[in-house]
């Protein structure tokens, strides 16, 4: 579904990334509904982390084994499933490993939205895909 994003990314991986603030979480197991639908996420263990940031998404970058990756963060409530619990979780480009109960590393790198209700999943991925191709452009501008 991602693969027309892949050739920006590794240009895009391959440019210095900025020097802001880097925040850290650890890694728990989800829910597996993001995996299902083939768009794996990083759930993390403190949601909190994010008080006092709007709710929504956001492209970021990560530090995972010291290795640099870009993404799009959620921090919010999941409004497809009727939770009301803010949650922070984050897809990650061009990444597909299992990394429970490690600590990785993460930056805000711009908004892209306030969370939204989606009616099924099949909303949800194309939304997830707008949200992919607007990261790229807030990552590439950063960076230049």
């Amino acid at each position: 579904m991602f693969q027309s994003l892949k050739n920006k990314i590794k240009i895009l991986s391959r440019k210095q990334k900025p020097d802001n603030i880097w925040l850290s979480g650890k890694v728990i197991r989800g829910r597996g509904l993001a995996k299902k639908f083939k768009s794996p996420t990083l759930n993390f263990n403190n949601p909190d982390i994010l008080l006092g940031q709007r709710e929504g998404v956001y492209a970021c970058f990560l530090k995972i084994n010291k290795k640099i990756y870009q993404g799009v963060l959620y921090y919010g409530p999941r409004l497809i499933l009727k939770e009301k619990e803010n949650i922070l979780e984050i897809f990650v480009f061009d990444f597909n490993k299992e990394i429970y109960g490690e600590t990785v590393f993460f930056q805000l790198a711009g908004f892209i939205r306030k969370p939204k209700n989606f009616s099924d999943f099949v909303s949800f991925q194309k939304q997830l895909k707008q949200d992919c191709h607007k990261a790229i452009k807030i990552l590439e501008s950063t960076t230049k």
